[in-house]
């Protein structure tokens, strides 16, 4: 059950993470530009805060974020064995 909870929250986290419009500066000039999003925590509407990452950062939280999420989903298949009939 928790396995759940914690899967719908790492599922759920990018769709209330940013408020739409990153903003974009370079980091020395490079192709890797830093890109800032102000994130909201879930079940607040006024705290935020801001993260600025380079792009590859940013590629690499998602990345991990739906590691994480897809290594709870089969955690809790192997916990919780769907019977068979």
């Amino acid at each position: 059950m928790r396995s759940i909870a914690l899967l719908a929250l790492v599922l759920a986290a990018p769709a209330f993470a940013s408020d739409g419009k990153p903003k974009v500066g370079t980091a020395g000039g490079s192709d890797n530009p830093v890109v800032c999003k102000r994130e909201v925590p879930i079940g607040s509407l006024i705290a935020s805060r801001k993260i600025c990452l380079t792009k590859t950062e940013w590629e690499e939280r998602a990345t991990r974020g739906n590691e994480e999420a897809r290594h709870q989903v089969w955690d809790n298949m192997a916990k919780n064995p769907t019977p068979s009939n």
